[in-house]
């Protein structure tokens, strides 16, 4: 059996060595000197990168490992991801990266409290972002020791700490321009692997035909069930509400992801890196599957799993690799510095992005940290990413008895990213939530599906895999192993309460987010959300949502030219009057005129004259144009658009009781 030799160790760190140098170059030869340079990148990275960084941020060593190992455990079905992904991401970015890329915010979760007006909505989401990423780390860390300790005899321990110091060092000296080009880097190492893996399979196969045939026979290729069973692990419809529902609300909304794409000059760009990154997406986690299609196929009729060499479906990718690919110098080294620079990509985009939030959301919030110098506030963050890389190397011994890699990893994003993508969906598209309303649905999804996940991996259910095969195995290889013909895996039945425990994992983001959204929803509305929704600012809605009537500011400057402000929504009186007040403050004061709206011919604005008020407020004169003034009892300036009236002075304007009736304009 071929040995871990000198090729592959030098292949191997030449990786990590590469990985180390980008970080010094953006440390120390490009430095980063403020906060913006370190989360955001100066705001200048290009399409192309970020896209590949968009990608790599979620392929961790998980899916190198996991994608192939699922099909060869599980079957292709779980391509159906890949599909949703594709048909939900578009709607993430019309609905949340339009909104979000103008707030240009380091923090998404700053914009939970300026949307609800509550600390502890934004605070108690940051924490969920932590616990949901450092969990996630901790398993992605945990991921390559299954193959160092089949290629390299490396204990755990190892691995664990040798690349969680080696993210750690980069991502804390060069920042997010770092972690994006190691992400690029490391990209083309994973898919450097994936491919002496797929060319190998194939050969060994007998070709491209006899694999597919092969996999076939043996029902690695269902791409569809649609059965309708929440507690089935796999089906088309659990795939649809579980990933759809967790692309729709996160892709646009996650840390990394906001990081990414407000890191890009303009909003065109974003939208371009995301679109860039689906095609990628799509190769990328195909080479995977089709790595798993070609591993099974190799050992249809004489599989390890049946016969007890390998005791997890996890394990199939590196034995493949040692045992087909071995005895080519350095392709052990290869597939090594590919499941590497998957974990890494994660870990070093996890690093950056928890860095930001707890920045941004806990210690920015208090003074002393606040009024420090940025170089110092740098080295702050740089400090913060070295604590979290620790902390994700602690988690990683914790992820051995989380059972499937793949599953335990969506397992852990989707128990927390349901609750977590809810509230930003009934903030963008939800006027009527209240920040009651978003407390209690966000403490209610959080609670419950912990307690689910909990209990599930407390009742340790397994799943019924599909057949293995010896049936080919010479008479020798059977009697050394003492293995059957056909193996496979049995779970027993379960009695309710404990069935609910045996949710599928795919479906705990749609189950955390409409728990979240119905809860909310319940609460908003006892409390008055109804009602409260007229005074939520327009720019944290989606447009679709944001009321149709928007109200426009035509001001009088020093020169007499007319600058056409947005208003504002304050409040609806008695009368049904709307009043609004300057997105910003305006410098000088305007004088309020009426003017005629040349865009809606016929139509005029009437606004306050607020020189010379008598009485002075809250009563302010309302100029019409007969010159009749009439007081309004309102603080804040009103501005009516009205049907046509003639224009000259010697005909008397609209009376008191027809503006208090008059449409409302919608050109703001």
């Amino acid at each position: 059996m071929p040995d871990f030799g000198y090729t592959d160790y030098g292949v191997v760190l030449g990786t990590l060595g590469v990985s180390v140098l980008i970080g010094v170059y953006y440390g120390f030869f490009a430095k980063q000197k403020t906060n913006e340079d370190l989360l955001l990148g100066g705001k200048s990275m290009g399409i192309a990168p970020i896209a590949a960084s968009m990608l790599v941020t979620y392929l961790s060593a998980v899916t190198v490992l996991g994608y192939p190992a699922e099909v060869y455990g599980y079957g292709i079905m779980i391509f159906t991801n890949t599909l949703v992904f594709v048909c939900f991401v578009p709607l993430s970015v019309y609905f949340f990266m339009t909104v979000f890329y103008h707030m240009q915010l380091t923090s998404v979760y700053e914009y939970l409290e300026y949307r609800f007006h509550s600390k502890f909505v934004r605070m108690f989401a940051s924490f969920i972002f932590i616990l949901q990423m450092t969990v996630f780390m901790g398993v992605c860390l945990f991921a390559p020791s299954i193959a160092l300790s089949s290629f390299m005899g490396l204990e755990l321990w190892h691995s664990v700490i040798g690349l969680g110091l080696c993210a750690t060092i980069y991502t804390s000296m060069g920042g997010l321009k770092a972690v994006v080009w190691t992400d690029v880097f490391q990209l083309f190492m994973m898919l450097g692997g994936m491919f002496a893996i797929i060319i190998k399979g194939f050969i060994a196969s007998g070709g491209i035909m006899q694999a597919f045939e092969k996999a076939g026979e043996h029902g690695r290729l269902e791409f569809f069930n649609f059965t309708v069973d929440p507690f089935m692990r796999h089906n088309t419809l659990n795939f649809f509400l579980g990933t759809g529902f967790s692309i729709f609300t996160m892709f646009g909304t996650h840390q990394p992801q906001v990081q990414r794409y407000c890191s890009l000059p303009s909003l065109k760009h974003a939208i371009g890196a995301t679109a860039f990154s689906i095609p990628l997406n799509i190769f990328t986690i195909g080479l995977c599957l089709l790595s798993g299609i070609v591993i099974f196929s190799t050992y249809a009729g004489c599989d390890p799993k049946a016969l007890g060499i390998i005791t997890r479906v996890d394990a199939i990718v590196p034995y493949f690799v040692k045992h087909e690919l071995g005895y080519i110098p350095g392709m052990m080294g290869l597939f090594t510095s590919c499941v590497f620079s998957a974990s890494l990509s994660t870990l070093s985009s996890g690093l950056n992005s928890l860095a930001a939030v707890t920045w941004e959301d806990f210690l920015k919030e208090i003074k002393w940290f606040r009024d420090l110098k940025p170089n110092v506030q740098a080295h702050l963050i740089r400090l913060l990413a070295i604590m979290y890389g620790l902390l994700s190397i602690v988690l990683a011994f914790a992820a051995k008895g989380m059972g499937s890699i793949l599953s335990a990893t969506i397992t852990a994003l989707g128990a927390l990213s349901g609750p977590l993508g809810a509230v930003f969906a009934m903030g963008i598209l939800m006027p009527f939530i209240n920040k009651i309303g978003a407390t209690c649905g966000i403490l209610t999804g959080f609670l419950t599906m912990i307690w689910i996940t909990v209990n599930s991996f407390i009742l340790d259910k397994s799943h019924i895999h599909l057949p293995f095969s010896s049936a080919e195995c010479p008479v020798d290889t059977l009697e050394l192993y003492n293995a059957t013909s056909s193996i496979h895996a049995m779970d027993g039945s379960v009695e309710w309460p404990e069935k609910l425990y045996t949710l599928s994992y795919i479906l705990y983001p749609f189950a955390g987010g409409m728990i979240t959204i119905i809860v909310a929803s319940i609460v908003s509305v006892i409390t008055g959300g109804i009602a409260q929704a007229k005074r939520v600012e327009d720019k944290y809605l989606h447009p679709l949502i944001r009321p149709r009537d928007k109200l426009t500011l035509l001001a009088n400057n020093n020169n007499n030219n007319d600058d056409v402000k947005e208003m504002k929504y304050m409040s609806k009186d008695s009368l049904g009057q709307y009043t609004r007040v300057p997105s910003e403050p305006l410098s000088p004061p305007p004088n309020y005129t009426a003017s005629k709206e040349t865009q809606t011919p016929g139509y005029y604005y009437y606004a306050h004259d607020t020189e010379s008020v008598t009485p002075p407020p809250p009563y302010i004169n309302l100029t019409t144009t007969s010159g009749t003034d009439n007081h309004v009892a309102s603080p804040r300036p009103i501005l009516y658009k009205l049907p046509s009236f003639p224009t000259t002075t010697t005909v008397p304007g609209p009376t008191l009781a027809q503006i208090q009736t008059a449409q409302f304009s919608d050109h703001a």
